[in-house]
């Protein structure tokens, strides 16, 4: 398959997330293994789009040549012997197109008037502004067949319509599409959205934000983070900074929590663990809207994740009994009450991973809490470090630490003892996964 950009119909000086529309496409087909060699960026009668470095000398295609989309289209098409995606450089396009549409052999139409339920809440919308869940179908891209004859047409949405018109192409439906998409826990249908002005520019940076989010997540990730991650997730795509930098500061500020809490030093502790944990929903949407996700990122970020927490518990234990690290070493403090319970605590925890790793390991990656959308209700209130951080804060302000340590432990405990149950009630009824948007 081979892509083809209409760089044309780019508005100069339009960014999203710190990258123009035509390097967003050059990156999005890339990272879905379209070679280098066949990227083809049409200018038309302008002077080719500028490229960052890395690009520039990867080989890509820049051609140019008179006459409007659909003429330029059917000269490149006529050179090649393979299906061409055509995609405008005034529009964003799912990444995951380039994937599907590769084996296809047909001519299809993409449109963009497919609904993307929202993942946040309506509040953080109305804040900055909202956006339309549905798209509209003059939100366009199109796949050719070889030897499909190209009519004669403005931009993408009149040859898409030209093309449905004729006979020749058919549209793409959502059958066959794997909307689900592991790492974010939701379901998420293709989707295309053109940039027309700098009001649409906005609404498609929060469409594509809101897009990069888990579709089940804790209450705070959320309905309160987002105020945070938003305008940092923003500055961070703007200076370009890598989200694997973004990740080692947030390990940096997760293990140096761990003496502060152990010490009684508790408002450091506080703020190297919510300084983590903000970044923690930071380096994942940068990665995501800036295509710089990688293997290592995955490993450092959802590996951190799970790492953690019993650091966390059990210097929050240490803290609580107040012994200095040398005198607990000699075993000072071991017959206070506390330390039975961070045990405890350690051990349901890992017992939950275990029970956790069940359910994916019967649905080939698929996590338990994108089964249905109880398990995304549930997700919201579960024991997790999100949850037992704020709830642990308001107990040390208040003078009631211990008493809120023993609540996290039943916490914990309630919830190894709800996914225990739900997944021996999915396993034995054979449930397929509802998903959740």
């Amino acid at each position: 398959m081979h892509v083809w950009i209409d760089a044309a119909a780019a508005a100069p000086g339009v960014t999203v997330f710190g990258m123009s529309p035509i390097e967003r496409h050059v990156r999005a087909a890339l990272r879905g293994g379209v070679p280098a060699a066949h990227v083809v960026i049409d200018s038309g009668e302008r002077p080719p789009p500028p490229l960052p470095a890395d690009l520039a000398r990867l080989g890509l295609r820049l051609v140019g040549g008179q006459g409007d989309t659909g003429a330029r289209l059917a000269a490149f098409t006529a050179t090649v012997a393979d299906t061409v995606f055509a995609v405008a450089g005034d529009s964003v396009v799912d990444p995951r197109l380039f994937v599907h549409l590769a084996t296809r052999q047909v001519s299809l139409v993409v449109t963009g008037d497919t609904t993307v339920p929202r993942a946040l809440a309506r509040a953080w919308s109305a804040v900055y502004g909202g956006w339309s869940e549905t798209g509209s179908a003059a939100d366009c891209a199109v796949l050719l067949a070889p030897g499909v004859p190209v009519p004669a047409a403005a931009d993408m949405h009149a040859l898409g319509a030209g093309l449905l018109a004729a006979g020749t192409a058919q549209r793409l439906t959502a059958e066959g599409f794997d909307a689900h998409v592991a790492l974010q826990r939701r379901d998420v249908p293709f989707w295309v959205r053109r940039i027309g002005d700098a009001a649409s520019r906005a609404a498609v940076e929060r469409f594509l934000f809101d897009a990069s989010y888990k579709g089940s997540t804790d209450v705070f990730t959320r309905y309160v983070y987002p105020y945070l991650v938003w305008p940092l997730t923003r500055l961070a795509t703007r200076w370009r900074v890598h989200p694997n930098t973004i990740t080692w500061v947030g390990i940096v500020a997760t293990f140096a929590a761990v003496p502060c809490f152990a010490l009684g030093w508790w408002a450091w502790g506080f703020v190297l663990a919510y300084v983590m944990s903000v970044l923690d929903s930071v380096d994942g949407k940068v990665a995501r809207l800036t295509f710089t996700s990688s293997a290592l990122g995955n490993v450092l970020d959802h590996g951190l994740d799970i790492v953690h927490p019993p650091f966390w518990y059990a210097a929050w234990a240490i803290g609580l009994i107040g012994v200095s690290p040398q005198a607990l070493w000699q075993g000072g403090g071991a017959s206070d009450p506390l330390v039975g319970a961070a045990i405890a605590l350690l051990a349901l925890y890992v017992a939950d991973r275990l029970v956790l790793a069940v359910y994916k390991w019967r649905y080939k990656g698929r996590g338990l809490h994108a089964h249905a959308p109880i398990d995304g209700a549930v997700r919201a209130v579960i024991a997790r470090r999100n949850i037992f951080l704020p709830l642990f804060l308001a107990g040390v302000a208040l003078g009631l630490g211990r008493e809120t340590f023993w609540l996290i432990l039943a916490w914990q405990a309630a919830t190894v003892t709800w996914h225990a149950g739900r997944t021996v009630w999915i396993l034995a009824r054979k449930e397929a996964p509802r998903g959740v948007h």
